[in-house]
């Protein structure tokens, strides 16, 4: 898979200083997922313009609505932290940075 960083790392890392806003614009308009299938569903008349732009807008409100719901919504309690993340006697490791050693095997 190949991934591009529209962003920097971080809030201290804008990413604008080793890259122009030339190269992330274009990577943008040729790479970008949400732009090819754009294109593609315009090329192949599976859409409208228009259509995509109301799906959009939808898409959009319904994403407000859960970040809304999200912020008003009780932190969950600390025991609930690593419910549902692993599967129980998968046995994943984990490894350290250098992806060299084990560190240890989740349960």
């Amino acid at each position: 898979m190949d991934t591009y960083r529209y962003h920097g790392h971080s809030m201290s890392d804008p990413g604008s200083t080793y890259r122009t806003r030339d190269e992330i614009s274009g990577v943008r308009q040729v790479r970008d997922p949400i732009e090819r299938i754009r294109k593609l569903i315009l090329a192949h008349e599976i859409a409208t313009a228009a259509e995509l732009k109301d799906i959009e807008k939808e898409i959009r409100k319904q994403v407000d609505g859960a970040i809304a719901e999200a912020k008003e919504s009780p932190m969950p309690d600390p025991s609930e932290l690593f419910t549902n993340v692993y599967v129980k006697g998968f046995g994943v490791e984990v490894f350290g940075a250098d992806r060299k050693a084990v560190r240890s095997v989740l349960p």
